[in-house]
C-alpha cells in the first residue's frame, strides 16, 4: 500500500459544486436502451471509436442461482439506438478463478469532461478490467479483479485475460472494509500525476458486514497495481446508520477538480447517482442536493442506479442502471 502524499488539503467549495452539477446534470430522462427479456442488463461502458459509438455492459440470466455475469458488446450512431454485437466475455467450467463472473468495465476512458469521448491506448492497447469470480450466483462472494487486453477495443474475440486477478480482497496490502469482495473498478490516465503516479483505478469493495467504500489503486505500467490511501476516499456508511453502499465511479475531469460519480444506497430508499468532488484524489467534497439520477418513474421504481456519463458536441448522456418491481433491470438513458 501507497500512502495518501498528505497534500495541503483543499477542498473544493459548495459554491463550486454547484457549478458542477450545473454542468453535469442531466433532467431528461429517455427510458430503456438496452433491455433484454431473459437477462439483466448492467453497468454500461460508453466510448467512440472511429465513426461509432460502443458500450460494453454486463449480463446476467433472472435465473440468477444458476448463472453469473458475461460482459456483452453494442454499437450506436446516436447514443441513443443500440445494435447488440455479440458477447465478450462467456461464462466456462475451467474452474479457474474467473470461470464464472467475467463482468467487464471500460478501462482507460478520456476524463477530460470536453474531451474525445475515446480510450487512450496504454502499452499499444485498449484495456477491459472486470470483475471475476468462480462460483455461479448473483455476485458471489468472494470476486476479484481481473484485467485483460486487445488491439481492437471493439472485437469481442480480441481480448485476453491475464492470467492472475490484479487485486484480490485478501491482498496482504488491503485496507479495512475492502476485505470480502472488490466490485466495479474504473481506471484512468492521470496527467497530471496527482498521486505521483501516471493511472488511477478507483473502485468499490465490500466489508464483512456487506457495506461498500470507494478506494483508490495507482500504476505505473497500467497492468501491475498498488493499493493508494490508508482508507476509503469515498465513506458514506461509517458514520451513517442508514448507510450500505457508494459503490461504481466514474471520474471525469474539469478544469483542476475531478468529479466523481457514483451511487449510494441508503435503507430505506431507491438507490440514486451523485458526485464527488476533488483536487487531489484524496479529499472530496460530497454533494448533498438533488440526485443526478434518482428514482422518479414506474419503470425505475425499485433502483435508479450506477452511472457512465459521456459529453458529446456540448451535450450530456447519463447512462444508467433502471430496476424496477416488475423483476426488470435495465440500461436506461437521460440527457441534458
Amino acid at each position: 500500500m501507497i500512502p495518501f502524499k498528505k497534500s495541503e488539503k483543499q477542498l473544493v467549495s459548495d459554491a463550486e459544486m454547484q457549478q458542477i452539477y450545473e454542468q453535469i446534470k442531466t433532467p431528461v430522462k429517455l427510458g430503456a436502451v438496452v433491455k433484454w427479456e431473459n437477462d439483466f442488463t448492467d453497468s454500461p461502458g460508453v466510448f467512440k471509436w472511429k465513426d461509432k459509438f460502443y458500450m460494453y455492459f454486463i449480463a446476467i440470466s433472472k435465473d440468477c442461482n444458476v448463472s453469473g455475469y458475461e460482459t456483452h458488446l453494442a454499437e450506436s450512431e446516436d447514443l441513443v439506438n443500440w445494435k447488440y454485437i455479440g458477447p465478450i466475455f462467456r461464462r466456462n467450467d475451467l474452474n479457474h478463478w474467473d470461470s464464472k463472473q467475467v463482468a467487464g468495465y471500460t478501462a482507460f476512458y478520456d476524463i477530460d469532461f470536453d474531451g474525445s469521448c475515446s480510450l487512450i491506448p496504454v502499452n499499444d492497447s485498449y484495456y477491459i478490467s472486470y470483475l471475476a469470480g468462480n462460483s455461479d450466483g448473483y455476485e458471489p462472494d468472494p470476486l476479484y479483479m481481473g484485467l485483460s487486453k486487445s488491439c481492437d477495443p471493439t472485437d469481442p474475440n480480441g481480448f485476453t485475460r491475464f492470467k492472475d486477478p490484479i487485486l484480490k480482497p485478501e491482498d496482504a496490502d488491503g485496507r479495512p472494509y475492502e476485505n470480502k469482495t472488490l466490485y466495479k473498478s474504473f481506471m484512468f490516465v492521470d496527467e497530471a500525476l496527482t498521486t505521483g503516479h501516471k493511472y488511477v483505478n478507483a473502485y468499490n469493495a465490500k466489508h464483512q458486514d456487506h457495506t461498500e467504500r470507494i478506494f483508490l489503486a495507482v500504476s505505473d505500467d497500467g497492468e501491475n497495481w498498488e493499493r493508494y490511501g490508508e482508507h476509503a476516499v469515498i465513506d458514506l456508511v461509517t458514520d451513517d446508520p442508514d448507510g450500505v453502499i457508494t459503490g461504481d465511479p466514474q471520474i471525469l475531469k474539469i478544469g483542476d477538480i475531478y468529479v466523481m460519480l457514483f451511487f449510494r444506497y441508503v435503507k430505506g430508499r431507491p438507490a440514486f447517482n451523485t458526485f464527488a468532488c476533488s483536487r487531489d484524489l484524496e479529499h472530496w467534497n460530497v454533494w448533498t442536493g438533488t440526485p443526478l439520477i434518482d428514482a422518479e418513474h414506474d419503470w425505475e421504481n425499485v433502483h435508479a442506479h450506477k452511472t457512465w456519463f459521456v459529453r458529446y458536441e456540448g451535450k450530456n448522456y447519463h447512462f444508467y442502471c433502471a430496476c424496477n418491481d416488475k423483476n426488470e433491470r435495465f440500461i436506461a438513458l437521460a440527457t441534458s
